[in-house]
């Protein structure tokens, strides 16, 4: 029984370590960063290609449709070592009562005569 416990101990461990002395209002994925400052979402760029994204509600993910935007002319960008701010009002499906966003965010590359996106990532931001 003891040897159960220290196994799940040493899985909590593992699983927790990393986030307990974290900043709760700052996130990262991969090499893109996103930190609530009240009244803005700020996302940085530590990719060495542009990023495109897209930030909304957490609720409102679930029942919003969308696609990632695949033109690189009429997508914003945030250039390598850019960061850039999103108003809370301009979060898809923001409210007063809004507690998290999801900013995701992909890389076009060039595919055809036109342009795919690799992958999309996501990061869950506390606001």
């Amino acid at each position: 029984m003891s040897q159960h416990r220290t196994y799940v101990g040493l899985a909590l461990l593992f699983l927790v370590g990393p986030f307990a002395c974290s900043n709760p209002v700052a996130v990262s994925a991969g090499r893109v960063s996103v930190q609530a400052l009240a009244p803005n979402v700020r996302v940085m760029n530590q990719t060495p290609q542009p990023i495109y994204t897209l930030t909304i509600e957490r609720r409102a993910a679930a029942y919003t449709e969308w696609a990632p935007c695949t033109e690189p002319t009429s997508c914003a960008a945030i250039q390598p070592g850019s960061a850039t701010t999103i108003p809370y009002r301009q979060i898809v499906g923001y409210t007063s009562g809004s507690r998290e966003a999801i900013v995701y965010w992909w890389h076009l590359r060039p595919q055809g005569g036109g342009f795919a996106v690799d992958s999309v990532r996501s990061v869950v931001v506390p606001l």
